[in-house]
């Protein structure tokens, strides 16, 4: 679905990433492990148009995106949750949600989608009219993914789901990580929990300093001494 091919971007005099290769298939979860300042961040934003290549090639269902804005890179059915969730803190859950759709004018498939993240996060549901600033850290988290799931895409990028979560509300995360890819979507994490997110992957890449220093299925990088020392904390 998404390929990435000899991708290069540089700010300024810094060489950010450094040819990277990597895909992510139709219906599975690819997650990017690494250090802060690896590029993990930098590799969604460039597929998100958010950060211009300085070359290379990234193609979304055999489509070129290099070039294309951000809002039609999202209407193409790429949408991602931010690092530090991003929430509109002066507007309700429920305009928050609907934000998410402002793309799309079939007006009873987003109600079903509304429906469905009400299913999905029974408390966005309870808090309906409640300002999203005054929620909590894992209830902004619910709505960063609530909204996200609005626009309908056909691939979910998330930048470090779990960061700042307490230990309960990350298990929550995870869990409906899984169970959305289970319902068909695609995913390509970005996550500080390592473990967790191979665990959940079905393919991981690990970056270092703007390269992909090692690949494999989730159950290989977990099983890999180099992975279990450097990132899994394990002698």
């Amino acid at each position: 679905m998404l390929k990435i091919r000899d991708l290069n971007v540089h700010y300024g005099g810094i060489h950010a990433l450094k040819g990277i290769n990597l895909s992510v298939p139709e219906g599975r979860i690819v997650t990017l492990i690494g250090a802060n300042g690896a590029g993990k961040s930098t590799t969604l934003r460039t597929v998100c148009g958010l950060v211009k290549p300085s070359n290379g090639e990234i193609s979304f269902c055999g489509e070129s995106l290099v070039g294309q804005k951000t809002t039609a890179i999202i209407k193409k059915g790429i949408t991602m949750v931010p690092e530090g969730r991003r929430v509109f803190p002066d507007l309700t859950v429920h305009e928050n949600l609907v934000l998410g759709a402002y793309a799309r004018h079939d007006h009873k498939a987003i109600e079903e989608d509304m429906e469905r993240v009400n299913t999905l996060f029974p408390r966005l549901k309870e808090r309906r009219d409640q300002l999203a600033g005054t929620l909590s850290g894992g209830e902004q988290q619910m709505l960063a993914v609530g909204r996200a799931l609005m626009s309908r895409p056909r691939l979910l990028m998330m930048d470090e789901p779990s960061l700042g979560l307490a230990p309960v509300l990350v298990q929550d995360i995870f869990n409906i990580i899984h169970r959305i890819n289970n319902e068909g979507m695609t995913i390509l994490l970005i996550e500080q929990n390592a473990k967790a997110a191979l665990e959940l992957a079905d393919y991981g890449y690990v970056l270092e300093t703007g390269c992909v220093a090692l690949s494999g299925t989730g159950q290989e990088l977990l099983a890999d001494d180099r992975v279990r020392k450097v990132y899994l904390g394990e002698s």
